[in-house]
């Protein structure tokens, strides 16, 4: 019933297919780019919380200093702030909330690019690590080192970071938010 192997059609080339404009996939690509350094961001001022946190449970405990020990943990809370700060204004800029169901995917979208964001930081010099990403703020301080900062991060490369699947999937996961098909 079956045709053999050797009498089967050639498969027919058909190319490469983007979803989207080219400026839209520049733009998503950054969207995912600076959501996962968010996220990374408030991942580490969440461990460096906790270190503080801890840091006021040892001066408690070999110093027996309960007023340094306060002193440390509203340190602490000031950190856990700036990150709860850093995800609202991320949460608003991102509009995840209209995002509903799609947000799971969404999340392993941006978690599957964090790696290729950190590993793309590291090549180009700049803090790479989830600890030490809160460094990288810090970098824009003075004038020098926020011009070798920015200098530094025109080489960052996007298209190193994320693919093109990526930027197909999150095309069709806003078109399926958005509930039309019109090019973003």
């Amino acid at each position: 019933m079956w045709p053999e192997a050797a009498e089967w059609p050639e498969a027919a080339e058909v190319g490469d297919f983007q979803q989207g404009s080219a400026v839209s996939r520049w733009a998503l690509a950054r969207y995912l780019v600076g959501r996962a350094i968010g996220e990374s961001v408030g991942r580490s001022l969440l461990l460096v919380a906790l270190g503080v946190l801890g840091l006021a449970a040892v001066v408690e405990w070999v110093l027996g200093s309960t007023f340094w020990a306060v002193v440390v943990a509203v340190i602490a809370l000031g950190v856990l702030a700036m990150r709860a700060l850093l995800r609202a204004v991320l949460r608003r800029l991102t509009a995840t909330d209209e995002v509903g169901p799609i947000e799971q995917r969404l999340r392993a979208l941006v978690a599957d690019t964090r790696a290729d964001v950190l590993r793309e930081l590291r090549r180009i010099g700049l803090p790479g690590r989830t600890w030490t990403l809160p460094l990288l703020a810090l970098r824009f301080l003075g004038r020098r080192r926020r011009r070798d900062t920015v200098a530094r991060l025109r080489g960052f490369d996007v298209d190193r970071v994320v693919s093109n699947a990526r930027l197909d999937e999150l095309h069709l996961l806003l078109r399926a938010v958005v509930g039309r098909s019109s090019t973003f």
